[in-house]
């Protein structure tokens, strides 16, 4: 079977219902088609080489195992292109994480060498983090830990004082 000639909603349907032969066709003859425009969007979006090839390929495994989720009233080039984006901001949220455990870890590093006898937890870390370098509201913090604004504002409250306290002594 020819399936050059076909469009990429026929493609897809050929992945998603034909024969384990027929379908490998089909993925590679999208892959073909496809795989430079998404690493060249990729590519452009996060700045890296070596990650938009890791993305790329996450791309392609997402399409391989959504493919019972793919509707022809969809053109395929949309679709490959929204799972492609959401890739990227996948990817953006995960450097974010990481970035912010890196500043707790710097942040630990840091009130340990100026404070070595107050061991905060990190818990403790995390919510100063997000308060004094987030710079996110009581409200926010309430949201995203799962605690009340008023036992927050406490356990700040007690902190920072704590820091306070071993400064002056």
């Amino acid at each position: 079977m020819n399936l050059k000639d076909k469009t990429s909603n026929e493609l897809m349907k050929f992945y998603q219902l034909e024969s384990p032969q027929v379908a490998y066709e089909a993925f590679e003859e999208l892959y073909r088609r496809y795989g430079q425009k998404v690493f060249s969007y990729l590519n452009n979006k996060l700045k890296n080489f070596a990650d938009a090839e890791d993305i790329l390929q996450k791309v392609f495994i997402k399409v391989h195992e959504s493919k019972h989720l793919y509707q022809e009233k969809y053109k395929f080039e949309q679709w490959i292109f929204v799972i492609a984006h959401s890739a990227a901001i996948d990817h953006f949220r995960m450097r974010s994480r990481q970035q912010k455990n890196i500043n707790l870890v710097e942040l630990n590093q840091n009130i340990e060498e100026f404070f070595p006898e107050l061991h905060l937890d990190k818990d403790q870390l995390e919510l100063l983090e997000l308060k004094y370098i987030d710079e996110l509201s009581y409200k926010e913090l309430s949201h995203i830990l799962n605690k009340s604004e008023t036992s927050l504002r406490k356990m700040v409250s007690r902190i920072t004082s704590n820091l306070r306290r071993k400064q002056y002594e």
